[in-house]
């Protein structure tokens, strides 16, 4: 029996990423049904942790077939590519209410769709065209920041706004230990303007309160509403090393208010944005 190979997307593709490079622990693969129901129901995992993505690996009725004998997915970038391989524990179709939920983040998902679960397995290398000097996984970064005390994350999504920046800076110098800034930015490759983006977040961050600065060019994540994509940065950064974490200005204030909330869940220092927030509803995307 032959094994499903699944060429991912762009969305697809960058979620894969964040998997393998750590930034999505405790996650190590897939969802299962419980995981991805209470996920779009409460934003939590089954265990209860605190959970925005629904991180599901869609399938076609034809390709359920094949996965039921082999019980593995061979994942492939748009040149063919294999990047890792997802050793399937479980196949799944949600009930007709989560579909619905589940559509919001996925447009191609319906009451047709089957759902494969499993730890994914990395095989070869996600590659980039440039400033890979930037780019970090969770190892990595971490022993890079051994030593550092207090860590403050900014984000810049897809530029950094100045305001944020000093609200970072401004709290490292009322710390009494000091410690660094961690600039986690997003930008999306397929911009036109991809490498100018990148190019002028380097120039303007600076910083006279932080021992050092550190940048952290991360894949984005689309379609998650201001909220979940907050409590996704926030999350992330916290993989990543942060002990604190700047609440993107942009970030509505009822966003802003669960955040801080539940931030002893989150296990971070979540540091609001100082300035005046829209109550609008927008998507975000994720510079974690």
């Amino acid at each position: 029996m032959s094994i499903v190979q699944k060429v991912l997307n762009h969305t697809e593709l960058n979620n894969l990423e964040l998997l393998l490079n750590g930034a999505f622990a405790p996650l190590n693969g897939y969802l299962n049904q419980a995981d991805l129901s209470s996920v779009l129901t409460n934003q939590r995992l089954s265990n209860g942790k605190l959970w925005p993505l629904p991180l599901a690996l869609t399938l076609t009725a034809a390709e359920k077939l094949q996965v039921q004998h082999s019980e593995r997915v061979m994942l492939l970038d748009d040149e063919q590519r294999v990047l890792a391989e997802v050793v399937v524990d479980s196949l799944y179709r949600l009930p007709s209410a989560e579909v619905a939920l589940a559509a919001k983040f996925d447009p191609s998902i319906s009451v047709d769709t089957w759902f494969a679960s499993g730890q994914v397995v990395p095989i070869k290398k996600i590659l980039h065209p440039a400033f890979n000097s930037i780019r970090h996984d969770v190892p990595t970064l971490k022993q890079n920041l051994t030593g550092w005390r207090s860590i403050v994350a900014v984000q810049a999504a897809p530029a950094i706004d100045q305001a944020d920046l000093q609200r970072a800076c401004e709290w490292l110098s009322g710390s009494d230990v000091g410690g660094g800034l961690l600039v986690q930015i997003n930008a999306n490759e397929q911009a036109a303007d991809f490498h100018e983006q990148v190019r002028a977040i380097r120039s303007q961050v600076k910083c006279s309160s932080a021992r050092q600065v550190k940048l952290s060019l991360l894949p984005c994540v689309l379609g998650l509403d201001a909220q979940r994509c907050a409590l996704l940065q926030a999350l992330v950064s916290r993989n990543y090393g942060a002990t604190s974490f700047v609440l993107n200005s942009q970030v509505p204030a009822e966003a802003q208010r669960w955040l801080l909330q539940h931030r002893d869940e989150i296990g971070l220092e979540v540091i609001p944005s100082k300035r005046k927030q829209s109550t609008n509803k927008t998507a975000l995307n994720l510079a974690a």
